[in-house]
């Protein structure tokens, strides 16, 4: 009767886990728990993409992408519109890859319309408004920008409304609508000051300011270019910073303070070098041309003008590659150079002329694409319908299943027997892992550090150093084909990839090959070995594992034995085993340290050896790993201040 209650309460049991099962969507409890823990993971990596977009745009894209694979991984859709959103921003807006933002701006607007997120869908539209009005697209940057404010305005969204609004602004001040410009202006910046935001207060009276310059109030336009440099300085946005430093520059030149403009200039340029902003280098090298010209400096102004369209072109930004053009005509004009004024404008026509091609072909484009993200929703929507109706004959399959419970518990057992292995190889992987990230590199950070030194004074001439630099260069090269050997010699045995192949060997060779093999070394650390050998007759081992072993532990006595040391080899025979000690009188250690010592988990750190040498903490893990394909044992005695002894003993 109890075992009849038991199996009951397991049927049960069993009934109810495959109902959780199913209307699970078909993921266990455990998956289950994991997809929230993913999905925190998922957010915390696209809220720290979003917060490094100006300080570090290169690790934003980094972080975005991180979080998007997590996110396709394990089906994370609802996050989906938001990764592909700041991602294509990032792309766009602050490392200016035009191309490269497409993409992902265009999946950020179909995942919204799939996922029925209507507050992502809004900021996609204004993305791509940004987009297109960037590559000088107006009548497309316009649409998007309706489509978002529209949105926007529905939802109450007050920071997607201030977005919207500028780029509501921006596309009116392009079609010399000054006053309506404004007007979209001034209602992001009242909604940027409700909601306490400084930068974006900031960015809005940027634009202002550039209205103002636009329409000729150079007076009320220098005023707003001092308020958002003043808001920007105390945000620690050097960007803008540095374009209201360009702009208050283009007040300067067109009021014909030449000197002036050309001191703000330089200050913009030297904060866009540093930030590697190409956007702003544009503008402040079409500026500093220009006082050139003035000063008669037609040499500079011509290169200035160079480094703009070259920067201009690699950015791949209509707007900025014509408006150089165009100053290339202008410069021309300032010089008195009429044939070479005409000879630019035409050019800048025919440049025009292309890219207005390429708009009309990019309107008809959109029109497809949004054609195809339609047709893309509705059959998604269709097979949301087939799902629905597939779930209906989910409690056949319940009853069906029943039947299979214990085939499924006893998977479960096996599945429990894999994970345990899975979890060895995963220690292993990380241990893998952690000495290439934190020991393997630093023979190789030396090799450049010191290398580095070596090629700039040999350039300078200097070769004073040259014989020391070259030394420490070949001791950090030994030192790394060192941890290499021992991290190549620790993976295969990790993997099984060594076989115990046993030969006749004689420990009278193996011996001289070991006082030959470490010879100079001793001779430069000023150490003595001595070998003592009780066995004649020739022993069965492998002679590869005995010499990396022997290896391994004669380099660890060397590494933590003073001047004047010694280390002694001693091979005897008991009756069915063969015994080899490994002595030193060096620095010794710890019980706490001996306990851990050959603990696969815990001998990843390696402490520094008398002479300076590095290692990966892998040679006693060697050493334990080999001695056991051997069928053999190791052991350690070892005391603080006396040195250490190491025996191994394995059949022969």
């Amino acid at each position: 009767m109890i075992r009849f209650r038991r199996f009951l309460i397991f049927i049960i049991f069993i009934f109810a886990t495959t109902v959780t099962f199913a209307l699970s969507g078909g993921k266990t409890v455990s998956e289950l728990f994991s997809e929230v823990e993913i999905t925190k993971r998922v957010k915390l990596l696209g809220d720290r993409c979003w917060s490094l977009r100006e300080i570090n745009s290169d690790s934003a894209i980094i972080l975005g992408q991180q979080a998007l694979q997590l996110a396709i991984q394990y089906d994370i859709k609802k996050e989906l519109p938001r990764l592909y959103g700041f991602i294509g921003v990032v792309q766009l807006h602050y490392l200016y890859k035009t191309k490269e933002s497409i993409p992902y701006l265009h999946r950020a607007l179909e995942y919204s319309l799939q996922q029925k997120d209507s507050v992502q869908l809004a900021y996609s539209y204004n993305n791509l408004g940004d987009l297109y009005f960037l590559t000088g697209n107006i009548p497309l940057a316009l649409k998007f920008s309706e489509y978002s404010l529209q949105i926007f305005n529905i939802l109450n969204h007050s920071a997607g409304k201030s977005y919207a609004y500028v780029n509501m602004g921006l596309v009116h001040r392009e079609k010399k609508d000054f006053d309506l410009a404004l007007e979209y202006f001034e209602k992001a910046k009242l909604l940027w000051k409700e909601l306490g935001n400084e930068l974006g207060m900031g960015s809005v009276t940027l634009e202002i300011a550039r209205t103002y310059e636009a329409k000729g109030d150079l007076d009320v336009a220098m005023k707003y270019y001092q308020q958002s440099y003043q808001k920007s300085l105390g945000s620690n946005n050097v960007r803008y910073v540095a374009f209201c430093l360009s702009g208050m520059a283009n007040i300067f030149y067109l009021k014909k303070e030449y000197d002036k403009a050309f001191e703000y200039y330089q200050k913009a340029l030297k904060l866009n070098q540093e930030r590697r902003h190409n956007f702003g280098l544009v503008d402040d090298y079409i500026g500093l041309a220009f006082i050139y010209a003035h000063k008669k400096e037609r040499n500079k102004a011509e290169i200035a003008l160079h480094k703009a369209l070259d920067i201009a072109n690699k950015l791949g930004l209509n707007t900025k590659i014509l408006k150089t053009h165009k100053a290339f005509a202008e410069l021309y004009q300032i010089v008195d150079d009429q044939s070479k004024a005409i000879e630019s404008y035409n050019h800048f026509s025919l440049t025009y002329d292309s890219i207005l091609s390429i708009q009309q072909f990019e309107i008809v484009e959109e029109m497809q694409n949004r054609f195809m993200i339609r047709q893309a929703l509705s059959e998604t929507e269709q097979e949301l319908e087939s799902r629905k109706f597939q779930e209906s004959y989910l409690v056949i399959i319940i009853i069906l299943m029943l039947i299979i419970a214990v085939v499924l518990y006893w998977r479960y057992q096996s599945q429990r027997k894999l994970n345990l292995q899975l979890a060895e190889i995963n220690q292993t992987k990380d241990k893998l892992f952690s000495v290439i990230s934190h020991d393997l590199k630093n023979p190789f950070n030396s090799l450049i550090g010191f290398s580095e030194l070596l090629v700039e004074e040999s350039r300078e001439g200097d070769y004073q150093n040259t014989e020391m630099f070259a030394d420490y260069i070949h001791q950090s090269s030994v030192e790394g084909m060192k941890l290499l050997t021992n991290l190549l010699d620790w993976s295969r045995s990790q993997t099984g990839a060594i076989s115990y192949c046993p030969t006749p060997i004689s420990f009278d060779r193996l011996f001289d090959e070991l006082n030959s093999f470490f010879e100079s070394k001793l001779q430069q650390y000023k150490i003595k070995i001595e070998f003592h050998n009780l066995i004649e007759e020739e022993v069965m081992a492998d002679p590869d594992i005995l010499r990396t072993i022997l290896n391994n532990l004669i380099s660890n006595a060397i590494k933590y034995t003073n001047e004047g040391g010694l280390i002694r080899l001693d091979a005897a025979r008991t009756k069915s085993h063969v015994n080899i000690k490994v002595k030193d009188n060096g620095t010794g250690m710890s019980q706490e340290i001996m306990d851990g010592l050959f603990d696969n988990l815990k001998t990843t750190n390696s402490t520094q050896g008398l002479h300076k040498e590095q290692g990966t903490g892998l040679g006693l893990s060697i050493c334990s790993e080999l001695i056991r394909i051997h069928k053999g044992t190791i052991k350690v005695k070892s005391e603080l201040g006396k040195g250490s002894t190491f025996e191994i003993e394995f059949p022969g």
